[in-house]
């Protein structure tokens, strides 16, 4: 049996690590796989070419806190949303463009999605409304929710985007025009959201240390509980066979989508 590696060793032989002025919120790469970024609670973002990673480049992106951030629709630069009301685009030098802006209302959650053919897909979420943009930051609509919005997904093909929220969880199609989502019923607070890129499964984390699925073939549910401490993170391997999650010390299966 092959012996278990554990992430102090992965840190020491093939990572770096700096301590920072202030609290991470999120961290992502970008979609080439060139940049890593960490999102700070004091409005700050870091920015690292994985090529020199001895090198930090810290930018002023948000006036307040940053709350969310993800890899932009282009193959470079990130969005990222805080609670100053902005939504922004930070380009992979730095550079920080406004995309939309709310007032006094923050903006907590952002995704994005290459979309066809280069036409890629911005989305974020303020409050109870999930505003989805196309790469130029032009809206295509707003749709909004019975609750307070929690978290956002693209699947794998950019047609549907799934917000979390109180009792559940809503898939919309991005070219819809009637804009009926499909309602993924289960009571409690869900407070993120993950997609598998198989496109038939979903899965959110709940309040209560646990994780609900559906799969939406045939609508069964799937729970998974006994978590230590809240699931506040969720993402399936690029093939789906594994689902990873915060709130444990190990990796957890994905649901398995072909079982009866």
């Amino acid at each position: 049996m092959s012996e278990v590696v554990g992430p102090d060793f992965l840190l020491e032989k093939r990572g770096v690590h700096r301590s920072l002025d202030a609290y991470v919120v999120a961290a992502a790469f970008d979609r080439a796989a060139r940049q890593a970024a960490f999102a700070l609670g004091d409005g700050s973002l870091q920015l690292i070419t994985l090529a020199d990673r001895e090198t930090w480049q810290e930018v002023a992106a948000h006036d307040d806190a940053m709350l969310a951030l993800a890899p932009d629709c282009g193959p470079s630069g990130f969005v990222s949303g805080g609670d100053d009301g902005r939504f922004r685009r930070i380009g992979g030098e730095g550079g920080v463009t406004d995309l939309a802006g709310f007032g006094s209302k923050w903006v907590e959650h952002v995704a994005s999605h290459p979309g066809d053919k280069g036409r890629g897909l911005i989305a974020c979420a303020v409050g109870k409304k999930l505003h989805l943009m196309d790469g130029a930051a032009a809206e295509l609509k707003t749709l909004e929710h019975a609750s307070s919005v929690t978290g956002l997904v693209f699947d794998a093909k950019g047609k549907r985007i799934g917000a979390s929220h109180y009792n559940g969880a809503s898939l919309w199609f991005v070219a819809s025009k009637s804009d009926n989502p499909r309602r993924l019923e289960w009571k409690g607070s869900h407070t993120a959201i993950a997609m598998h890129p198989g496109g038939d499964a979903v899965v959110t984390a709940m309040q209560e240390n646990a994780l609900h699925g559906w799969r939406l073939s045939d609508g069964q549910h799937m729970r998974m509980s006994g978590y230590s401490a809240k699931t506040r993170a969720l993402s399936f391997t690029r093939t789906g066979k594994w689902l990873a999650t915060s709130g444990a010390e190990t990796t957890q299966p994905a649901i398995p989508t072909n079982r009866s």
